[in-house]
């Protein structure tokens, strides 16, 4: 069976479905492919997004379980506390999220089918559909997560870490006792820093009600994880697992294309994460609105080359504070536990919690880094042996 669209949006997550409604928007066909019989399952993200989310995406208030204003963070012997005035981040139900925006994207007009994609052609604009369908298109959008089948399509080169996560019950004298702190339990969340997770971490994150995410990303296996988190837990906490997780955070690579004859691709399946942290979903969110300017465009002008555009603002806007990010990441990556535990000493002596509290952000820590280096706190807190891969790291003259 043969099928016409104007745009066909591979993967109903979250960047596939707002894609899809922005499109839907501007007056196109517009058919979304997934072949999940469930949206939003399996569960694989912390669920935690920034205050800004809402410059990028509606959000409603009963899919918000908690707000955090700050973040205890911890090496194996030093606890730094950072926080803002103000609620920092949103903890949401994340499978309800996506439920949400796919239903959004329907109800807008957006067709829906439920089989896999399976190949494409590229050249022509043509799907290829686990049931023997083929969708004739324009535009070919691939939302489908990290491991893309379009951007393989397109030649692109893929990488990713490993993520695992749990829902466990801890009791409030537990994390108290782990944060050192009597402050409010559910207004912060944790991290944890070890030479053996990074250039990874593992997070705690708190819902209410004595639940907690607790997680973590790193190049082991999802077992090696599993024992991992039963280790950390057992170290620290009496508690009760609820339930199990396991996801990939795709590795972004900036030779990789976005655009290539009529494909495009946004989110995980661009590998359009934070390199630091691997949250991705305000990004993706970002490159749906710069991406559905530059589709309808293409579309309407009947010329694919103009597609080209999206790859070019996106590059534009985040491509400085990508690199930052993996800077930081790959300078933390030099650092021992005995490092780590030096560098958070050195840290709280020179004010950085403060500093911390006042320019980091969740979503630009570009900022952040950029003062460290404007006060000349870099070489304050590193150990002296690593100036000089530090030095070559940054670029300093």
């Amino acid at each position: 069976m043969s099928l016409d669209s104007e745009v066909v949006i591979i993967g109903s997550g979250p960047v596939g479905s707002t894609i899809a409604y922005y499109l839907s928007q501007k007056n196109l066909d517009v058919t979304l492919v997934d072949k999940k019989n469930q949206i939003g399952y399996p569960l694989q993200c912390a669920g935690i997004l920034s205050k800004h989310i809402f410059d990028y995406n509606e959000l409603p208030d009963n899919l918000i379980l908690n707000t955090v204003k700050g973040a205890f963070l911890h090496t194996q012997n030093h606890i730094l506390k950072v926080e803002k005035q103000e609620n920092a981040a949103y903890i949401i139900d994340r499978i309800a999220y996506d439920e949400h925006l796919f239903k959004r994207a329907i109800e807008n007009g957006v067709k829906f089918i439920n089989e896999k994609a399976i190949d494409y052609d590229i050249e022509n604009g043509i799907t290829y559909l686990s049931h023997g369908t083929q969708i004739n298109s324009k535009v070919i959008i691939g939302c489908e997560g990290y491991n893309s089948g379009l951007s393989q399509k397109m030649g692109n080169t893929q990488s990713n870490f490993n993520a695992s996560q749990m829902l466990v019950e801890i009791s409030d004298e537990n994390i108290q006792s782990f944060r050192d702190s009597i402050a409010s339990i559910d207004e912060y969340v944790d991290t944890y820093l070890t030479n053996d997770i990074l250039p990874g971490f593992l997070w705690v994150i708190p819902l209410g009600n004595n639940q907690f995410r607790v997680g973590l990303f790193s190049n082991h296996t999802h077992k090696q994880q599993n024992d991992m988190l039963n280790d950390f837990l057992n170290q620290n906490f009496e508690y009760e697992i609820i339930e199990k997780y396991k996801g990939f955070i795709p590795i972004f690579n900036e030779k990789n294309l976005l655009v290539k004859g009529h494909a495009v691709l946004i989110g995980d399946a661009a590998g359009q994460v934070k390199p630091t942290s691997g949250g991705g979903l305000l990004i993706g969110f970002d490159a749906c609105e710069m991406a559905s300017r530059h589709v309808a465009n293409a579309v309407e002008n009947d010329d694919i080359n103009l597609l080209r555009d999206y790859q070019k603002e996106f590059h534009k806007k985040y491509h400085k504070e990508f690199s930052y990010q993996f800077k930081v990441q790959r300078t933390l990556g030099l650092l021992s536990d005995e490092d780590l535990d030096y560098f958070f000493m050195k840290l709280r002596q020179n004010d950085c919690e403060r500093i911390i509290s006042e320019y980091g952000d969740m979503d630009k820590q570009s900022t952040l880094v950029k003062e460290f280096i404007k006060r000349g706190l870099i070489f304050k807190i590193m150990p002296t042996f690593l100036f000089k891969k530090i030095i070559n790291i940054f670029g300093f003259r």
